[in-house]
């Protein structure tokens, strides 16, 4: 399997693979000159070398960038295990945790074998290092409500060692764990989160947030659906208008849910309509000469989850809005008209009070005295003495 992996991986680089054979030394390469990567993850560059016989193992190989004196950067080796002829060994290398603008480059192979023999390749590999576009991978299996269900979120890239943490948000899950599978060299690392579905899981977002090297964000999301048996809403009624047993039965599910009437099975005349809303079924009956007030109404609601019923009790379409008119409108009626009165007397109460007490603070005219000096006038006749 791993042979046949690599002649594919051949394959697809011929277009832009280096093939290089020095006629002095007869050492040749075959590398792809290359390589585009993206920040945050991971390359895996395949190689192959040709070598004289007079090179005897083992010999070292090493990929660099810079001078060949003073080595910058050294990439780790990465083997495959496959055979290969006598004359060939593997060269191929991987850089784990692309950084852009810094792992950018050209690389270049040197040999090292026995006592300080030593032969770089002129040829050059060059790695470019964009910006991340990938996205997580969020795997969600078939949800039904209360069965237990695992959810994975595949980290970008396939890289052996990724510095990587992953974050659930939307739903809280009842544990987690780390997963990883592959080939050798290549691998998926994941995260798993284990939960219950709940009706009120349906349509609900899921995000899955990936942080590489710790600076770099990338997250994807999902949106749940949850399969569960039907629940019959308490909006369902039935009553009789006239002589006409009219019924509403109203049910949630996923999927919809189909509604039955057990009653229109003993009745000959009768209508019926159907609607069906996103995960809500409506089911409308009316069947004529219907005169059982007291009695209820079966509805009946399933899909392929689950099945449930409910009975409905009939209603007077008459008498219900007398009821409905003296237990909640009455009642507010008298409180509110209570409140206006008082309110009303209060405010009498305040209006007369005032005026009282401004009557007796403002002076009055009558009561007050105001004193003339005047000369009194004598009579004549006072002056005259009886002797």
């Amino acid at each position: 399997m791993l042979q046949i992996l690599f002649i594919l991986t051949v394959i697809i680089m011929t277009s832009s693979e280096l093939s290089y054979t020095d006629a002095r030394t007869n050492f040749s390469i075959k590398v792809e000159d290359n390589i585009t990567g993206e920040d945050g993850l991971c390359i895996i560059v395949f190689c192959v070398v040709t070598i004289p016989e007079s090179v005897s193992d083992p010999i070292r190989t090493t990929w660099f960038k810079g001078d060949p004196q003073n080595l910058s950067v050294e990439v780790s080796n990465f083997n495959r295990n496959i055979g290969f002829l006598k004359n060939k060994k593997e060269c191929s290398f991987s850089i784990n945790q692309l950084v852009q603008g810094k792992s950018d480059g050209e690389y270049r192979l040197k040999l090292e074998w026995g006592e300080g023999n030593v032969y770089i390749f002129p040829q050059t590999v060059n790695i470019t290092v964009k910006e991340l576009t990938q996205k997580p991978t969020i795997n969600v299996p078939l949800l039904t409500a209360g069965e237990k269900a695992e959810i994975s979120c595949k980290v970008p890239g396939d890289c052996l060692l990724p510095l990587a943490d992953i974050v659930w948000t939307g739903i809280r899950p009842n544990n987690t764990r780390l997963g990883a599978r592959g080939v050798p060299g290549r691998s998926e690392h994941s995260s798993i989160m284990t939960f219950y579905p709940k009706p009120e899981h349906h349509n609900t977002e899921l995000t899955c947030t990936v942080t590489l090297q710790g600076r770099i964000r990338t997250e994807s999301t999902v949106i749940l659906k949850v399969r569960h048996s039907p629940v019959i809403l308490n909006s369902s009624r039935c009553f009789v208008w006239g002589d006409e047993l009219r019924c509403m039965c109203v049910s949630s599910a996923v999927p919809s849910p189909q509604i039955s009437w057990p009653v229109l099975k003993d009745s000959t005349k009768h209508s019926s309509a159907v609607s069906v809303e996103e995960n809500i079924s409506i089911s409308n009956i009316s069947i004529p000469g219907f005169s059982k007030v007291s009695a209820t109404v079966e509805c009946v609601s399933e899909n392929l989850i689950g099945a449930t019923k409910m009975e409905l009790q009939v209603h007077n379409h008459a008498e219900r809005p007398q009821e409905i008119s003296y237990s909640l409108s009455t009642p507010w009626i008298l409180f509110t008209l209570s409140f206006v009165l008082n309110v009303i007397f209060a405010s009498c109460l305040i209006v007369i009070v005032v005026r009282r007490r401004e009557k007796c603070m403002k002076p009055v005219d009558d009561n007050h005295v105001y004193m003339t000096a005047m000369k009194r006038e004598e009579s004549v006749y006072e002056t005259i003495k009886m002797s």
